[in-house]
């Protein structure tokens, strides 16, 4: 599936313009000020709203975060759910809840920032042609989901429906019924309960014919045993937390992934965002067996530079724009612009 540069900056706006319209008016104006290179945003009670961009933390003085704000932005999340995350219907957005000492109350709320790129994989099409199970790697806030998002639009373009994302938090497809454009033609299972995320695995494979895969953030043992017990039905694709490729090898909670033998073709370190250190895993994990640092078969970089990284669309008929006047409560815009592929 393939998107017009005009297409992709209208669907990021978009989804900037869901994110402010469900903050209180003061921060909404703080952050819409910066939102072009934010990444995260900090609320907690009783201390300086604080906002990540440009690559360091800001702080604001002059805006403490009382009850107010976080009753106010509770009121517009529809459904945290048991892991204490909730996302914003379409988008890739993250809000996670910071529960107070007895678990029933808020005290302050993370949010972290998403942006529908098109491109950042596209070095990586090689290796969806040689096979595309692939264990992305790195930090968090490191654009590992960004990543996923479109290295499966393009295995997507190979495998269709056939690929399916297990959503755990909806970051990589978006809430609401209508799947994030930016998987393409891949199918997606939500996770409710994240606990139960190996449960929605099996049942991507045994009830939705999937060949292969895909799943964010693999952290737990149980977790890596059902990949390790699926991996005779299906192939996978996946993201985990870690910045060194020799220690999440030895990460015994991960242990299943890489012994006796490897269950992904290619391992892949984001060093920064995007900058990634691409790795054959099964050598990685030989390497590490005998005492070697691996080395990286390549280091790609796929900096975005302004919409190079955007395939150019084949022909086809211009997108549909419709401007609609919007009702907007919150005052974040006047008009929305609709296309083709968010008709849904």
């Amino acid at each position: 599936m393939l998107f017009t540069p005009e297409e992709v900056d209208r669907r990021i706006q978009q989804d900037y313009a869901k994110l402010l319209r469900i903050l209180p008016a003061d921060l909404r104006l703080e952050l819409a000020a910066v939102i072009g290179d934010s990444e995260e945003v900090k609320l907690r009670f009783g201390r300086p709203l604080k906002i990540k961009h440009g690559g360091r933390w800001h702080q604001y003085p002059e805006l403490v975060i009382g009850q107010n704000h976080l009753t106010d932005l509770r009121s517009r999340i529809d459904h945290i759910r048991d892991d204490n995350r909730a996302g914003i219907d379409g988008t890739g957005h993250r809000i996670s809840r910071i529960p107070s000492a007895d678990g029933k109350g808020t005290d302050g709320f993370n949010i972290r920032v998403a942006r529908f790129y098109v491109g950042v994989a596209e070095l990586l099409r090689k290796c969806v042609e040689e096979g595309p199970s692939m264990l992305i790697m790195g930090k968090a806030g490191k654009g590992k989901s960004t990543l996923l998002r479109d290295y499966i639009r393009i295995a997507a373009e190979r495998y269709d429906a056939n690929l399916t994302v297990v959503d755990t938090s909806n970051e990589v497809a978006g809430d609401g019924r209508t799947p994030h454009p930016g998987i393409g033609e891949a199918d997606r299972y939500f996770v409710p309960i994240k606990a139960e995320q190996h449960k929605v695995m099996l049942e991507a494979i045994a009830n939705n014919s999937a060949h292969y895969v895909a799943i964010d953030e693999l952290q737990t043992r149980l977790e890596a045993e059902t990949v390790k017990d699926l991996s005779v039905k299906a192939s996978f694709i996946a993201t985990t937390h870690g910045e060194s490729i020799s220690e999440i090898i030895k990460n015994m909670a991960l242990e299943p992934l890489f012994h006796p033998v490897a269950l992904f073709k290619w391992g892949l370190v984001v060093r920064e965002i995007g900058v990634y250190d691409l790795y054959d895993l099964q050598q990685a994990i030989q390497d590490v067996c005998v005492g070697r640092e691996p080395q990286p078969l390549e280091t790609i970089n796929a900096r975005i530079e302004e919409h190079s990284l955007v395939p150019a669309p084949a022909p086809m008929d211009p997108p549909i724009s419709l401007q609609a006047e919007a009702v907007d409560p919150f005052g974040v815009g006047e008009l929305i612009q609709r296309s083709v592929f968010d008709r849904n």
